[in-house]
């Protein structure tokens, strides 16, 4: 199962990433917008993938994938929920570095993809 650990290792491995806090839990923010974070007790995390991308996963595999909308304001996609259980390892890292590069000033993404 993916942890805590393994979330924060793939997030701040990535270029100025810094550990927030959402709601008690930790969460992982770039240019100030928070791009990972553990849910439900760590079971799952929300990633900030576009739409399209949530719904490639989703269609994927519903039973580990899940969008997530905010509905306070009409409805708004938040992001994909993933069950840390079931996830695999490097598609999850993959969802988080895309989800980094989504979130990320372009500045940031584009020396990243320069080095």
């Amino acid at each position: 199962m993916i942890g805590l650990d393994d979330i924060r290792m793939l997030a701040t491995a990535l270029p100025e990433v810094e550990e927030g806090v959402h709601f008690r839990q930790p969460a992982f923010l770039v240019g100030g917008a928070e791009f990972v974070r553990p849910e439900r007790g760590e079971t799952h995390a929300v990633i900030a993938v576009g739409r399209q991308e949530a719904a490639i996963a989703v269609a994927e595999d519903p039973d580990v994938y899940e969008e997530v909308w905010r509905t306070e304001n009409g409805r708004v996609f938040a992001g994909l929920r993933v069950d840390l259980a079931k996830a695999p390892a490097d598609r999850f890292a993959e969802l988080v570095e895309h989800a980094w590069r989504a979130t990320a000033p372009r500045e940031l993404v584009a020396a990243y993809d320069a080095v």
